[in-house]
């Protein structure tokens, strides 16, 4: 399975309100611990990002400016840096051990989301079926 780093959150937040028993709910929080951890990860590289560009006190601390947000030292080359972070791909791999979660997952998301969609849900209801269309049997 291959999903953006900048998906995550909302892929995880869909996953968690799907209304699923037994099996199926016990696979899908299997796969949520594993995005979490990934989220996570996202996330302390995207303070790593922030911290290297912050420009610092003589104590190495981040200043904070009036409207209490940090000053940035080169604020196009943060943001091309955040943006290159955000678009790299996280991968499950579909091997032996995953393969029964993904497939329940793919299942899940397919067969068992709410029938109607609209708008912005709509949206990333059809992206998060692409996602899982991609998982071989």
């Amino acid at each position: 399975m291959r999903i953006y780093k900048y998906e995550l959150e909302a892929f995880i937040n869909f996953l968690h309100s799907l209304k699923l028993e037994r099996k199926n709910s016990r696979m899908r929080s299997k796969l949520k611990k594993l995005l979490i951890e990934k989220l996570q990860e996202f996330y302390e590289d995207i303070n790593e990002i922030n911290l290297s560009y912050a420009k610092k006190d003589e104590q190495g601390n981040p200043l904070i400016n009036n409207e209490n947000k940090v000053i940035f030292l080169d604020d196009k080359k943060r943001l091309e840096d955040l943006r290159e972070l955000a678009n790299e791909i996280v991968i499950i791999e579909e091997n032996e051990v995953n393969k029964e979660m993904l497939l329940s997952v793919k299942e899940s998301v397919l067969f068992y989301s709410p029938l109607e969609y609209e708008g912005d849900e709509a949206d990333l209801y059809n992206r998060f079926c692409e996602i899982v269309e991609e998982i071989n049997n």
